[in-house]
């Protein structure tokens, strides 16, 4: 059966299915384990009333796990920017309002933030003592019961006729919201960008102030601790080790040496 891809990512192709559907294709190494767990938090996420879409089923096909989703005919940040540079601005607003939406949601009963993080310094190649002050300094921050997302960024926001929505929602957990906006704090300041990203010359040249005016607008709605903000950077950083991106390993040993640090 030959399905038209509309897109990938580092864990999953995106094809077009039946009408109105797509099937997300996860790449050979993710299991049926896999699959049903970000079905049933998508599924939860998406009955807390969040901008997201609705999951259909998961499934086998040709060999590879999937899951069906509600097909949200729209374009990632990133190419609704590139579209009209103008827009960036614009698009960085609309990502902190969007942000905040979500954290203003009670995460009922996803998991829990503090022990994902901790799995994951646990795993991540660190010295053990390194591990063991990540962790006593984990201890020191505030838990929260928020609705996280785990991986906010650009291209996992899409702009559509029908508004705003947020996909991708393996990591999505009942948290902190400051460490969910460290994570984000990450991934547009210090992350490896894909060479193949639409605009990413654009985004490299003008990602400062691009997070600033995304920081700005969540601030609008929502005071912010930058103190809080900072204390948590090198937890998230030690967690995105966890990842194995090469090339951002001496980024993130940077934050992680500087937080524990400060």
């Amino acid at each position: 059966m030959l399905l038209m891809r509309l897109g990938q990512g580092r864990e999953a192709e995106v094809f077009a299915w039946a009408d109105g559907y797509v099937l997300k294709l996860f790449w050979p190494e993710f299991s049926q384990e896999d699959a049903e767990l970000e079905a049933r938090l998508t599924q939860q996420v998406w009955l807390l009333g969040a901008p997201l879409p609705r999951v259909e089923d998961v499934l086998e096909f040709e060999g590879r796990w999937g899951l069906v989703l509600e097909w949200i005919r729209g374009v990632p940040l990133t190419e609704y920017i590139q579209a009209n540079p103008d827009r960036l601005r614009f698009a960085a607003q609309m990502l902190g309002t969007l942000h905040r939406q979500l954290h203003s949601k009670a995460a009922g009963h996803l998991p829990s933030q503090r022990l994902h993080l901790i799995q994951r310094i646990q795993a991540c190649r660190l010295p053990e003592a390194q591990r063991e002050a990540l962790l006593q300094h984990l201890q020191q921050l505030p838990d929260g019961s928020a609705l996280c997302h785990g991986d906010f960024h650009p291209e996992n926001v899409l702009v559509g006729e029908k508004g705003v929505f947020v996909v991708d929602w393996p990591n999505a957990t009942r948290g902190n919201p400051m460490a969910d906006i460290a994570r984000t704090t990450l991934l547009m300041l210090h992350s490896e960008l894909p060479p193949d990203l639409p605009g990413r010359e654009d985004i490299l040249r003008q990602r400062e102030l691009f997070y600033q005016t995304y920081l700005e607008h969540y601030q609008n709605f929502s005071g912010l601790d930058m103190a809080q903000l900072r204390a948590w950077m090198p937890i998230v950083a030690a967690a995105r080790l966890r990842e194995n991106i090469p090339h951002e390993e001496p980024r993130l040993m940077r934050l992680i040496q500087e937080g524990l640090q400060a």
